[in-house]
């Protein structure tokens, strides 16, 4: 489900997985809120260093409801329990 929601800052879509690291796990964070709520978390997050703005996906209406979601995926090591290990989708 994510997939449909990747995309880079002109709109193209980047792949979900690289061949060359064919044990990289995909791991997604979603933010659901008000539009000024998500935009103002996805401006937290960036300066804490943890996801430049263009990451997230562009906001999507939650159907019959007036909040909207945005999604970061971020890939991990299979098997490692250190966050350092994960890569961006960049």
């Amino acid at each position: 489900m994510a997939e449909k929601f990747i995309s880079d800052s002109d709109g193209t879509s980047r792949p979900n997985s690289d061949p060359g690291e064919p044990e990289r796990e995909p791991i997604d964070f979603m933010i659901v809120g008000s539009r000024e709520g998500v935009m103002a978390e996805i401006r937290k997050f960036y300066v804490m260093g943890f996801a430049h703005v263009d990451e997230w996906s562009r906001l999507t209406p939650v159907p019959n409801s007036d909040r909207v979601m945005t999604i970061l995926v971020r890939y991990r090591k299979v098997g490692s329990t250190d966050s350092s290990s994960w890569k961006s989708g960049r």
